[in-house]
């Protein structure tokens, strides 16, 4: 038998070979399994090509590497066809472990893998054509033969854990599975090269004519391991070119959800919006029709945040509509929707509420949370909130119904003064679009000017003696009458016309008093009531003085009137300018006084001369002590603040007395004088004349 040895270089780098085409073969295989179509198919012939090279490569130095007394070579035909087999059972393999990543799959692989490689290796042997022919050892070749297929079958097991293993644990499970292929390779070729017997004087009939040398084994090697390393560079590239489509998949995907929840979300208080209710009103509705329960519409709105914004700062305005958000949440139920409109406003949706009742109780917990003052920035801040309620399917049998009968309920609320709730009646639809169309018809009148002007005198309760007069509007509706101010003004400030009416009313006063001083009449100071609003418009003033100046009026003949409540309101910013009027040399008056939550030490800072009694107090007098003792306290608190008191709608001589005994100095009302129109005035200002300061009564 002839002597047979290896050259251990190319051993090593035949088993390394092996060993490296198994880690990129199984790098592939990923990409297999996340690809579709014709980029499956040629991720797959491309593995399979670099594997089935690899392996192929891998036999050949193998080959190569055998020392023996004489020359060898292989013929060219028979060795390129013995990588057809490896390469077609490679593709088959990479496709299964990729379509099925199971244990049965791995078995499958394994067994079509191995059979691969076995034939591979004895049509590669065959290409040697020895003369005479190698004699085979069966045990050599039957281990061979197992070999390739337990390893393999083991090796695609071990891929098939990678899998289902943790992220963490798959680079040395993949290193592990490709080492026992790449052995598996290895182990097949050099069982079988030990199964093979040469006869002493056996020769090769390609020794000269075919595939032979060291140089030939080195450059399939080399060709072999660039296309292996070039594989395992696209498969690279290809991972991070995924990961990398990935992460701009899921940043998409991440801006998508931030969109749709911005579209239904309140970016400030992270409360649903408009869309999210209608939305939800839109599913709820046919179920509750179906499944016959009630849902509630509450559609709340805050009274005097406007004021917060103007005085403290948008910032701390939205911060207190957080708090805000937070008491609505508190105050129902979990299952219940608590929702932001914009602005002020917002709506709470409830289902399957036990009452009426129980409505009307969950009203009263809004009330008491969302009226709680909180502290925003180191200032004290609160608004009450007005509630209006629809219930469905008695006040609506859809969302826009619901929704718009809640809001009309709402408003009645505010009519009814304020920080409270109100459920919906029919009637007040009807009321809105009275509102609406009053609303358009005051606006065409303001526009021409259609307002008039009436005067009702404040009378010395002692000498009753005119001192002054009181501007109120009136409206001459064509078809509706003379309109008193209850009848409109509050409808101005709703529909932001309240400035505008403002102007009229102040342009007429100051038309009149001039003409008055042309006919030589005495002026006696006019008070004017002014609205919240109109004193925290920045132009108010400009426009005020403008006015003056152009019929040349001083100042001191104009006193304007100011409820109690609306002075309350961002006390630092009315005061401020209150206390900028003053300084200019107009007259205050504090209008309602005692219907308010003034505090003595705000009524002591405000630049006022005198306080106006509410006339609810002067008219229940009579009825109820406690009026009376009331009306009292006032009168002498002002004298202790050294102000003027003005007791409004006085009708009997008896209330007049009683005022004049507690201290009242002027009073108005209908026992001395109504509100006259402009042409029954002057007779009262001749008796007035002795009384009118030197200045204002040359203006």
């Amino acid at each position: 038998m002839m002597a047979v040895s290896y050259n251990a270089w190319l051993v090593t780098l035949s088993v390394a070979l092996a060993a490296l085409d198994a880690y990129v073969a199984f790098s592939v295989v990923g990409r297999i399994a996340r690809s579709r179509g014709p980029a499956a198919v040629l991720w797959t012939a491309f593995g399979a090509l670099a594997m089935g090279s690899g392996v192929w490569a891998m036999h050949f130095i193998g080959m190569l590497a055998l020392e023996v007394p004489i020359p060898l070579g292989y013929e060219s035909r028979l060795t390129t066809l013995s990588a057809v087999p490896v390469v077609l059972a490679t593709g088959a393999t990479l496709w299964l472990l990729a379509r099925r990543a199971t244990h049965t799959g791995a078995v499958m692989a394994g067994g079509i893998l191995g059979l691969g490689m076995v034939a591979m290796h004895y049509l590669g042997v065959h290409a040697l054509q020895m003369q005479p022919a190698i004699a085979w050892r069966l045990p050599w070749t039957a281990a061979s033969l197992l070999l390739g297929v337990g390893g393999s079958v083991a090796a695609l097991w071990l891929h098939s854990l990678i899998w289902r293993s943790e992220r963490r644990h798959r680079w040395w499970l993949r290193v592990l599975a490709a080492w026992v292929m790449g052995g598996t390779a290895a182990g097949v070729h050099y069982l079988g090269m030990a199964a093979m017997r040469f006869a002493p004087d056996a020769t090769s009939l390609q020794a000269h004519s075919g595939l032979h040398g060291l140089g030939l084994g080195l450059a399939i090697s080399l060709v072999s391991g660039v296309l292996l390393l070039l594989t395992l560079g696209v498969s690279l590239a290809h991972r991070q070119l995924q990961r990398h489509t990935e992460a701009i998949a899921r940043e998409l995907g991440q801006a998508r959800d931030a969109l749709s929840w911005l579209a239904y979300h309140d970016e400030l208080t992270a409360l649903p919006n408009r869309a999210n209710v209608l939305d939800l009103l839109d599913r709820l509705l046919p179920l509750a029709r179906e499944e016959r329960f009630e849902v509630a519409v509450m559609f709340i709105d805050l009274d005097g945040f406007k004021s917060i914004n103007d005085t403290l700062g948008h910032e701390v305005g939205d911060e207190f509509l957080r708090s805000v958000a937070d008491a609505l949440r508190a105050s129902v139920r979990s299952r219940d929707t608590v929702a932001r409109f914009g602005g002020d406003e917002f709506v709470v949706v409830l289902e399957r509420f036990r009452s009426e009742a129980n409505l009307a109780a969950i009203c009263q917990k809004i009330l008491s949370l969302v009226s709680r003052p909180v502290t925003v920035a180191g200032h004290g801040v609160s608004a009450t909130p007005s509630i209006g309620v629809a219930m469905f399917p008695r006040d609506g049998e859809d969302s826009a119904s619901l929704l718009r009968h809640a809001d009309l309920a709402m408003y009645s609320a505010k009519e009814h003064g304020k920080a409270g709730y109100c459920f919906y009646q029919p009637r007040m639809s009807e009321q809105a679009r009275d509102r609406l169309l009053l609303s358009a018809e005051l606006r065409e009148a303001l526009q021409r000017e259609e307002i008039v002007v009436y005067y009702q005198p404040k009378v010395e309760l002692e000498g009753r003696r005119v001192v002054g007069l009181e501007a109120l509007a009136r409206w001459p509706h064509p078809q509706r009458g003379l309109l008193l101010p209850k009848s409109f003004v509050a409808l101005a400030e709703g529909s932001g016309l309240v400035g505008r009416l403002g102007e009229v009313v102040l342009r007429q006063v100051a038309r009149q008093m001039a003409q008055w001083r042309a006919r030589g009449l005495p002026l006696v100071p006019v008070a004017i009531n002014v609205s919240l609003q109109e004193i925290q418009d920045g132009h108010f003033v400009t426009g005020l003085l403008g006015t003056l100046r152009e019929f040349a009026l001083h100042p001191s003949l104009i006193e304007f009137e100011i409820t109690e409540s609306a002075a309350m309101k961002n006390a630092e910013h009315t005061l401020r300018q209150l206390r900028q009027l003053e300084a200019i040399g107009f007259r205050m008056a504090i209008d309602d006084f005692g219907t308010g939550f003034s505090s003595l030490s705000h009524l002591r800072q405000l630049p006022t001369q005198t306080i106006k009694i509410d006339q609810s107090f002067v008219q229940g007098a009579a009825r109820n002590p406690a009026d009376r003792d009331i009306t009292e306290a006032i009168i002498a608190l002002a004298h202790k603040l050294r102000l003027g008191t003005v007791a409004e709608g006085i009708e009997t001589e008896a209330q007049a007395a009683w005022l004049r005994e507690a201290g009242c100095g002027v009073g108005q009302g209908f026992l001395f004088v109504p509100p006259l129109p402009p042409d029954q005035v002057p007779a009262l200002l001749l008796r007035a004349a002795a009384h009118v300061p030197n200045e204002a009564a040359s203006g």
